[in-house]
């Protein structure tokens, strides 16, 4: 019997769907969109780049013009020009403040650049997750989304940050540098810059070799985020059935796993760290070495007379402080650029999880082209089948057909998961249906424009969601044509005003984390009365009574005659005493529209519903 294969760590959280080139390529789309910033930045960093490269020459002339001079005996120190050397210094701290300045002005546009990416990032990923299928959210942890929206993309501004403010300073600071070294000394720079290139890409391709560590250890990072706010949101179950030390275990096995990740990855930028500084060594080495011994020995640079060789074409001593000095000029840079190549791994990593978000691509809906101003609230359904896993064979809706005449009150009942919910998922558009079709007033729901259609609905849900926000903000959502007077006379109507005045600020009472210091019930009372203020022509009520006591459900449903009054209502209940006044109650089970009828009709027939009635007053 073959001995099954452990997988790693890394592996397990490695995403091998990572694409390093095409993650940079939707970087520089995204980056377009600022390039204006970006050639203003681009000129910055040539002119700071420029001016910090003079500066290298300068401390060659200098030594060329006063103190070669001076060291051979050709002149003394009477002789020694004060005001032209004053003047040389004045322009090598001229071009240093030049240069700084310029730098600040290029980290200023960069900065806005990054950021304003991340905005930028954050509200089309908002933007993006409003539109996506519900299905999407069915099939992900809350947690993983939230670190894709606040660290990756932090990650990502950081990381941008780091590689626009040294990636054009540090490419031009090489390229300038080459060429006055080439100018300095043609035959140093055709031996230097060869070995320099080869000493780059051997760097490359030992950076890649750290990159699966960075992607496996931002999603293993996501994953445990989502474990954490599972855990925080779930606490009370895990306290009720005593899972904390499971729950702990758990957590436990995931940091384990980071734990592992980051120790190789960081053992990786540890090691990364140690060629960093043998690359800047060697080249170190290698120019300064090449430089003496040219010096020494005699031997032609190959370079321009006003940049220090002696007439005979050998290196000075001006030489080789000019050419030493562009030297730590372009290893500073150089090793940026190594730099910016570490840190693309990191941010490539968070790049790519953020992408997957703002590049997400669902089979597109038929095209949402009608608008409706007004709807009247006819809604039709005919042979509609619906399952929520499009790989599943079980439907969760068989062949519903059934019509709803404008202002008309519909109750669906039946046992648990018999497809009630997924009725009205489906007229909601939080899912589209696989077969069949449903109308509104005769238009196709595919077709109507979805915020149209929502602007026409007030849903109540059994999770009755509160914003934190005050009690009145909860009640009005922040619409200003709904007076005072208005708010209160809902209240009164659905038992909750007497509630809300023994609140420390009554209505301006402030929610707490969804209504943490509301109870269940209250929450669903309030969420009435918000229904009631809302005043739309479609009403949805998905058990929103389940939690209130009988004594109040009892006055309740008065509120609910007023709130379905002159509307197209659906209503899902267990409690069948509920909905008996509806205008037609339809029996649901396995998916399947069994029975349908008013409450006396259905009784009278002594089938499904006579049976679910009766058993809930045994």
């Amino acid at each position: 019997m073959s001995k099954k294969k452990k997988i790693s760590d890394i592996d397990k959280y490695y995403d091998s769907s990572f694409s390093m080139v095409q993650t940079l390529k939707t970087v520089f789309r995204y980056l377009k969109e600022e390039k204006t910033r970006l050639l203003w930045g681009n000129l910055f960093a040539f002119l700071n780049a420029a001016f910090y490269v003079a500066g290298s020459v300068l401390i060659g002339l200098i030594v060329q013009d006063f103190f070669e001079p001076l060291v051979r005996g050709e002149i003394t120190l009477e002789q020694f020009n004060w005001n032209k050397f004053l003047l040389y210094l004045g322009a090598l701290a001229g071009s240093f403040i030049i240069y700084g300045f310029f730098r600040y002005f290029e980290s200023y546009l960069y900065i806005r650049v990054c950021y304003g990416l991340g905005t930028k990032l954050r509200a089309r990923i908002m933007n993006k997750l409003f539109k996506t299928p519900i299905k999407y959210y069915d099939q992900q942890q809350a947690g993983n989304i939230i670190s894709i929206i606040i660290n990756d993309i932090n990650a990502v501004n950081d990381t941008l940050f780091q590689i626009t403010t040294q990636l054009f300073t540090s490419l031009w600071n090489v390229i300038l540098s080459i060429i006055v070294m080439a100018f300095v000394s043609s035959i140093l720079t055709i031996i230097v810059f060869p070995l320099s290139i080869f000493l780059f890409f051997v760097s490359f391709i030992v950076i890649g070799k750290s990159q699966r560590y960075f992607v496996a250890n931002q999603n293993a990072f996501g994953k445990m985020n989502g474990y954490v706010e599972e855990m925080l949101t779930n606490t009370k179950v895990t306290n009720s059935f005593d899972r904390q030390e499971q729950v702990l275990n758990g957590l436990k096995q995931i940091t384990k796993e980071i734990r592992n990740i980051a120790f190789k990855g960081d053992t990786s930028a540890r090691f990364f760290d140690v060629w960093f500084q043998l690359v800047s060594n060697i080249l170190v080495l290698v120019i300064s070495g090449l430089a003496a011994l040219f010096f020494v020995k005699g031997i032609p640079v190959y370079g321009i007379a006003g940049f220090g060789s002696n007439p005979d074409g050998t290196a000075s001593a001006a030489l080789i402080v000019t050419y030493v000095s562009l030297n730590w000029n372009f290893i500073g840079p150089f090793q940026n650029l190594l730099n910016i190549v570490f840190a693309l791994q990191v941010g490539t990593a968070s790049s790519n999880r953020v992408f997957k978000l703002t590049e997400l691509n669902f089979k597109p809906r038929e095209p949402e082209n009608i608008e409706i101003n007004n709807i009247k609230g006819e809604v039709e359904f005919k042979n509609v089948s619906f399952k929520y896993l499009d790989h599943a064979n079980t439907y969760q809706l068989k062949n519903a057909s059934f019509k709803v005449k404008p202002g008309q009150v519909v109750a669906f009942v039946g046992p648990t998961g018999a497809g009630k919910t997924t009725i009205i998922n489906l007229l909601s558009k939080f899912y589209d249906y696989n077969e069949g079709s449903i109308l509104i007033d005769g238009n196709e729901l595919r077709n109507i424009k979805t915020k149209m259609l929502r602007s026409h609905m007030t849903v109540v849900l059994q999770d009755s969601f509160l914003f934190n926000e005050t009690i009145y903000d909860n009640l009005t959502l922040g619409n200003k044509n709904i007076t005072k007077e208005q708010v209160i006379a809902a209240a009164k109507l659905t038992n909750i005003h007497h509630f809300i005045m023994t609140l420390p600020n009554d209505y301006d009472t402030l929610v707490e984390n969804n209504g943490q210091n509301i109870s269940q019930g209250e929450r669903q009372l309030i969420s009435l009365a918000r229904a009631i203020l809302s005043d739309k022509n479609l009403l949805i009520l998905d058990e929103a009574t389940s939690s209130i006591d009988s004594s109040t459900e009892i006055i309740v449903q008065n509120s609910i005659r007023h709130l379905t009054k002159n509307k197209t209502s659906f209503i899902i209940a267990h409690r069948l005493s509920t909905i008996k006044n509806a205008d037609i109650i339809m029996v649901i089970n396995n998916g399947e529209i069994v029975e349908s009828g008013n409450h006396q009709e259905l009784l009278n027939r002594k089938g499904f519903y006579y049976n679910l009635y009766h058993s809930q007053y045994k």
